[in-house]
């Protein structure tokens, strides 16, 4: 019988009505060029077509773990049970509304093979939307009072 083996990464996907970018975060994990990992996805109770975009995923990837949840807790706990699913070496969250350059996982992953006592990876960021500069200034601030 063959053993079935854990993915190398574990994708957190929360969601809560998530219709209107939630195809654009899923194709950006689905055409990386690092390939070994599984997307958890967690429906917060989404009254929206979150769930009906989700399963044309999961039928069609079978990378893909989805969940729905019936009632609707807080975002912390939707990001929890992500994580708690997770069964990958890594893992690494990303919000139904942003997505990834192609190489992203590639990249990041080389960096945390390349050296044992590494033990986090990222990225720039670019933002996109009305909040963009009340984003921004909120995390120039947050990184001077850290310094």
């Amino acid at each position: 019988m063959l053993e079935k083996r854990n993915h190398v990464l574990s994708i957190g996907l929360p969601v809560h009505n998530g219709e209107k970018f939630i195809r654009k975060a899923i194709e950006s994990i689905l055409s990386q060029t690092f390939t070994d990992f599984e997307l958890i996805i967690s429906n917060n109770a989404s009254t929206d077509l979150t769930e009906q975009i989700c399963n044309e995923y999961k039928e069609k990837d079978n990378r893909i773990k989805y969940f729905y949840q019936k009632q609707y807790f807080d975002w912390v706990g939707n990001y929890n049970f992500v994580l708690d699913k997770a069964k990958g070496k890594y893992f690494v969250w990303l919000s139904a509304d942003d997505f990834w350059e192609s190489t992203f996982l590639e990249k990041n992953i080389n960096i945390l093979n390349s050296d044992k006592n590494i033990v986090g990876s990222s990225s720039d960021v670019k933002m996109f939307g009305k909040m963009n500069k009340n984003l921004k200034n909120m995390m120039l601030l947050k990184i001077k009072m850290e310094r």
